[in-house]
């Protein structure tokens, strides 16, 4: 049991290193990829006033940022003002994509409000031109019955681990499945973005799942084989992979959700993330209990002979040797009976010392 409690407290001190190592840096990241993050808001260009020929001004992102295509060969200029910081200038024959917060619907809220207005002034050389657009509420979801959700999944799985034959099965199967869900949120979250280049999205959408995935695999695989190291990659990738999820528990909250696909999937894939991982760490000193009687030597057995001290292969040998020879020596063999019992023959030179007497 020595071994148990020793793998018990390596599971509880590596989920507490990780939430202490990795959370400050987890926290601030409170967007998704792409800097976005959930919103009560969606927005959308209604009119540009007068029309240009070749220009195309649109709300991407669910309305958190504006993209300009100018093809009308004069220069676009945005003036800054009304929440926008500085100015932007757009060449002829290129776009540009921005954070506008006359128009941006990250951090709006309506209040009471079920729809807005906004409006973003620009000049098209010496034109000027008027966007206009719309904020349109969306009614939140029922974040109880998400958290509800995460909740049931833990507790299902740490109560089947406790009644199986072998958690650590159980166990592998799930850090599998966590990998596979984060893999899938994150795709959806890098396609979400319009405004950044798909892979530099993707690779910091990841984060500490470059680390943490390759982590839980090779960690399920030693699992499933019965390894007691590979419970704890497990459980302490189930951790790190607890703490990557933090930052998008937010969807359980907000309407508009930054991701490619439905958003009730997107809050399931995380609510999954959230109870298979808490699961998985906390199943795991009962996975080491359970791998430990197939460890441990059985009291029950009988040892095998020992050898004697000071004794080598060649000395046992040797040693046999000699005994195998006194063994035959004995008379309890029937050979050397017979020999021992079989009358001795005269000679002829008996014969001869008998006529000289």
């Amino acid at each position: 049991m020595s071994v148990v409690r020793r793998g018990v407290r390596a599971v509880v001190l590596a989920l507490v290193l990780t939430v202490v190592t990795t959370l400050p840096a987890a926290a601030p990241a409170s967007a998704h990829a792409g800097g976005l993050s959930p919103t009560e808001v969606r927005g959308a260009v209604v009119a540009v006033t007068p029309q240009v020929p070749g220009l195309t001004v649109s709300a991407i992102e669910d309305g958190a940022r504006l993209l300009v295509r100018n093809n009308t060969g004069s220069t676009v200029e945005i003036p800054a003002g009304g929440g926008q910081d500085r100015p932007l200038s757009v060449p002829d024959g290129e776009s540009v994509t921005w954070i506008d917060g006359r128009a941006t619907t990250l951090e709006r809220d309506l209040g009471e409000a079920t729809t807005g207005t906004w409006s973003v002034p620009m000049t098209v050389g010496t034109v000027p031109v008027t966007v206009d657009g719309e904020f349109v509420a969306e009614p939140p979801p029922n974040a109880l019955g998400w958290w509800a959700l995460a909740a049931g999944i833990a507790a299902a799985l740490i109560v089947l681990a406790r009644r199986s034959r072998r958690p650590n099965v159980l166990l592998a199967v799930s850090g599998l499945v966590t990998v596979a869900v984060s893999l899938v949120h994150v795709i959806g979250a890098t396609l979400a973005v319009e405004s950044a280049p798909l892979w530099g999205t993707f690779l910091d959408a990841t984060g500490i799942g470059l680390l943490v995935w390759p982590l839980v695999v090779v960690a399920a695989i030693a699992a499933l084989r019965g390894s007691a190291a590979g419970v704890l990659g497990v459980c302490a990738g189930a951790g790190l992979s607890v703490v990557f999820v933090l930052p998008d528990l937010t969807v359980f909250h907000f309407a508009v959700l930054p991701v490619a696909g439905p958003a009730t999937l997107e809050r399931f894939l995380v609510a999954l993330v959230l109870g298979a991982g808490v699961a998985a760490a906390v199943a795991g000193a009962g996975a080491l209990r359970a791998l430990a009687p197939r460890t441990e030597p059985d009291a029950t057995q009988p040892m095998e002979h020992a050898p004697v001290q000071g004794t080598t292969p060649l000395t046992r040998r040797t040693r046999d040797t000699e005994s195998g020879s006194r063994s035959d020596q004995s008379t309890d063999s029937p050979d050397v009976a017979r020999r021992v019992s079989k009358p001795v023959q005269d000679t002829g030179f008996a014969q001869s010392e008998s006529e000289n007497s």
